[in-house]
């Protein structure tokens, strides 16, 4: 018996033993949860990177096809708004450092059948003036946004913001603050209330399709169902409250730049026939409205490539003044106000998110550029004898240089000819015809005018800013209005002329000067994942060439 108790006590593991074997599996359990966490981390990225790459790409392929779609003589109006510049800290969404973010903005007509995205008929469809009641809203030409939208999901259900109180500056992105409100369905005012700041990761990005049509109606005044039509494309110079407001003064005629409109009563025919026929010199009608002003010109306070930048947002200066300061009060950029979720069940609210291609997008940069050779006319140079100066040589890329890209430059590079991407006029190498920069040099007809004399030097980048600071001083670069953090803008508008290389009078009506859209533009991306699976978002880039005519 003593025996067998001896063996018994030699085969259990001591204390010793079974605090290893303890630090054995702790180790071993610990190794497994950092390999199982790496994993999962491994596979949230993987995923997330997957739904960012499907979301892009199904943002490029829309682009695309829209795009595809342009009319020959089309409009198209690119506005770049630099809301943070590359390398410098910003405030708007720390999480995202010194990152660039951009908040541009695309505009431009585009031809294909589309039905209104909500709603089953206008504002004349549902009034009683004899028109069928089941008319569907539907055009084979609608003027296409894209560009971030403005949240204001605090607001009650029913009513929209219009301005931020008292300023009448229209709500940007990037800003919160006291708003003035209005109800939809019946445009009385609301009380003011408060929209807070949102991050720049959590910024939507907006594809909104407004049609061009009309189902013959003459009633100018919505019902109090709320409806989803606008009288006009351009929107009246005066409203209510702010630029945003959804009822115009003398009548109640809603705003597309609400969001929860996306049929105008206009047609192509509308659009050409204003802009050949009304405002001639001195406000007489028949003269036709010029392309572009001059400070000392005899026409009304309009032009073509203003009401154009007015598919973008309200009037606004430049639009009222020929040549506004730097850092202008009146100087605003507008955004269409759209939702992710709605935020009640009426079809007025679900309207504001049928536009939302992309919930979480911190930037969308738009740059465009000219292929060589656009606009050149050498008369009779030889294509090998460098320009002696005054010829017409168009656009010149010297060859196997990088293709130029055209907006905003970068303010932190001390010379402007250090920025790939830079403005097409204001810059020795783009007006010395003489000699050749880095990649070229552009001459007449794209730019026009004498810049030592003219504040028109290109008719698709408009008027030179004449004062201010460094960083927009003689360019076409303005500065927000201090009530939206003085932002830098560039605008580049392209019209209906784009094959009579000889009109080179900026205000040349009806068709305009020479101004042939681009080749093709460049789209930078910074999306981001709603789960924060990825931090700073993950960029993604295309470039689109546009249509050739």
């Amino acid at each position: 018996m003593q025996r067998h108790t001896s063996l018994a006590a030699r085969r259990a593991f001591t204390l010793t033993e079974l605090l290893i074997a303890v630090g054995v599996l702790v180790v071993v359990i610990v190794a497994a949860a950092k390999i199982f966490s790496a994993s999962s981390k491994v596979t949230a990225v993987a995923e997330a990177n997957a739904e960012i790459l499907q979301t892009a790409n199904a943002i490029e392929s829309q682009i695309r096809a829209d795009i595809a779609n342009l009319p020959k003589n089309a409009f198209l109006v690119i506005q770049q708004v630099e809301v943070n510049p590359e390398g410098t800290i910003q405030t708007v969404d720390p999480s995202l450092g010194n990152a660039e973010i951009r908040a541009d903005q695309l505009a431009f007509f585009a031809r294909g059948v589309r039905s209104t995205t909500q709603y089953t008929g206008s504002q004349e469809s549902i009034a009683a003036n004899g028109v069928a009641q089941n008319w569907a809203a539907e055009s084979a030409v609608a003027r296409v946004y894209y560009g971030h939208g403005v949240l204001a999901s605090t607001l009650p259900v029913g009513f929209g913001p219009t301005s931020y109180e008292d300023t009448n500056a229209p709500l940007v992105p990037w800003k919160g603050g006291r708003v003035e409100t209005q109800r939809w369905d019946n445009g009385q005012f609301g009380a003011a209330a408060n929209v807070p700041a949102t991050k720049a990761s959590l910024w939507p990005l907006v594809r909104l399709a407004t049609l061009l049509q009309t189902d013959g109606g003459v009633n100018p005044v919505y019902a109090s169902t709320g409806v989803n039509a606008s009288m006009r494309l351009f929107t009246s110079r005066q409203t209510s409250l702010g630029p945003l407001s959804t009822v115009n003064v003398g009548n109640n005629d809603p705003l597309w730049t609400t969001g929860r409109v996306d049929v105008v009563k206009w047609q192509m025919d509308d659009l050409l026939t204003q802009h050949a026929y009304q405002w001639g010199a001195n406000g007489a009608g028949g003269g036709g409205i010029p392309f572009t002003r001059l400070p000392n010109d005899v026409h009304s306070q309009s032009s073509v490539r203003l009401r154009m930048l007015q598919t973008l947002g309200p009037w606004a200066s430049p639009a009222t003044a020929p040549a506004p300061a730097n850092g202008s009060a009146q100087l605003f950029v507008a955004y269409p106000r759209v939702e992710k979720s709605a935020l009640g069940p009426g079809r007025a609210e679900q309207m504001l998110t049928a536009p939302v291609l992309a919930a979480n997008c911190s930037s969308f940069k738009v740059e465009w550029t000219w292929d060589d050779g656009v606009g050149r006319t050498w008369r009779g140079n030889p294509v090998s004898t460098p320009p002696a100066g005054g010829e017409r040589i168009g656009m010149y890329v010297a060859q196997g240089a990088a293709q130029p890209w055209f907006g905003l430059d970068n303010p932190l590079l001390a010379n402007i000819a250090q920025s790939p991407v830079r403005p097409v006029s204001n810059n020795a190498i783009f007006l010395n015809n003489a000699s050749f920069g880095p990649w070229g040099t552009i001459g007449a007809p794209l730019v026009i005018g004498d810049p030592s004399t003219s504040d028109i030097v290109c008719s698709v980048e408009g008027p030179i800013n004449r004062s201010g600071d460094a960083q927009t001083v003689n360019r076409p670069i303005w500065r927000t209005s201090p009530t939206q953090d003085s932002k830098r803008v560039y605008q580049a508008v392209f019209g209906f002329n784009q094959e009579d290389v000889a009109v080179t009078d900026p205000t040349a009506s009806p068709r305009g000067p020479y101004t042939p859209l681009p080749s093709a533009i460049r789209i930078t991306l910074r999306l981001h994942d709603p789960l924060g699976r990825i931090e700073g978002g993950r960029e993604y880039q295309f470039i689109v060439d546009l249509p050739k005519r």
